[in-house]
């Protein structure tokens, strides 16, 4: 069936095209009864205005672009909301898509939202390098979620990754671990931040970091402490690379007849709701999520109003202790 249309909505009032029009526009020089009469017919036949319309007339979508490297990561989620709550502050809406963990996707996820006219990009720990990020900023207001890069072209919003791993680490070593292993977050954007945070921290304190090569998710985690723990001197304790690599850790150590932290602490990252659930109770690092989100749309807004600077902002974590971390055993 056909979507009714303004004038199918002025003929049923008995009104003139224009004024429906002025209505939708939410203009003030329309009276309160015009208004409610119009109003209550578009309702009853179901008239949505056309939003391609409006905007091809106003040059503005009031949409901003998100996208996300993963949305099976309950980080992102957070963020999103964040965004979200402060682009309805601004009577704007968020357009959501993701590139799905692959470069490829984020190209194409990235493509859309430009082809869509947003008023806005921001970009949830990309993988693509900074050259095509550059791009995009040259086509519309752009912000980075999670990359660590000073480019005058775009914004970023990072968490302090170096003080995060010297929380996790500190906290270790004061419950006696010196044998501390890390699974890594591979390419997705924090993961060599993290990895490399780590190490310089364990060194700093006369420490041998154990690595191992993982990724931002369940199996990562689980692969890795497998591996770590057939270690001929495995770890006492093992910082996952998030909240979700810390869950599949947890899972093999179930499995493989090992408790947390009787046999073995583990911490992740992020503060994930995964981490707070009664079953888990995992000790990791709170990084504001959705401040993290909800900054980065202030910073767009300042971007569409016409600040050119580059503004390169960096939030504190905090060690959220719980009960997977514990004493090392002798």
């Amino acid at each position: 069936m056909a979507q009714p249309t303004m004038d199918d909505v002025a003929t049923k009032a008995g009104v003139s095209r224009a004024l429906v029009s002025l209505v939708m526009n939410r203009s003030p020089r329309v009276s309160d009864h015009s208004r409610e009469k119009v109003l209550a017919v578009a309702n009853e036949i179901g008239y949505r205005p056309n939003m391609a319309a409006r905007n091809l007339a106003s040059g503005q979508t009031q949409t901003i672009g998100l996208m996300l490297n993963d949305l099976h990561n309950p980080y992102f989620t957070l963020m999103a909301e964040g965004a979200a709550a402060a682009a309805e502050e601004a009577e704007m809406r968020v357009l959501i898509s993701s590139g799905w963990k692959q470069d490829s996707g984020e190209s194409q996820a990235i493509e859309l939202l430009l082809g869509l006219r947003t008023d806005a990009v921001l970009l949830g720990s990309p993988r693509l390098p900074e050259l095509l990020l550059e791009q995009c900023a040259a086509q519309t207001p752009t912000v980075v979620v999670g990359v660590w890069a000073t480019s005058p072209a775009f914004d970023t919003i990072n968490n302090d990754e170096d003080h995060g791993a010297e929380l996790i680490v500190d906290h270790l070593m004061g419950l006696g671990h010196s044998r501390i292993a890390h699974i890594e977050g591979n390419r997705v954007a924090g993961g060599l931040e993290r990895r490399d945070s780590f190490s310089k921290s364990m060194m700093n304190r006369g420490l041998a970091p154990i690595l191992v090569e993982g990724d931002f998710d369940e199996i990562s985690g689980y692969e890795g402490a497998k591996t770590v723990m057939a270690l001929k001197e495995p770890p006492t304790a093992i910082f996952a690379g998030n909240d979700l690599s810390a869950s599949g850790v947890l899972a093999y150590l179930d499995e493989a007849g090992l408790s947390a932290p009787g046999d073995v602490s583990v911490v992740g990252y992020d503060d994930t709701v995964l981490a707070g659930v009664g079953a888990v109770s995992l000790t990791t690092v709170f990084q504001p999520c959705k401040q993290i989100g909800g900054t980065a749309i202030q910073a767009l807004l300042e971007r569409i109003d016409g600040r050119t600077e580059a503004r390169h902002e960096v939030l504190e974590p905090r060690l959220i202790v719980r009960s997977s971390t514990g004493p090392a055993p002798s």
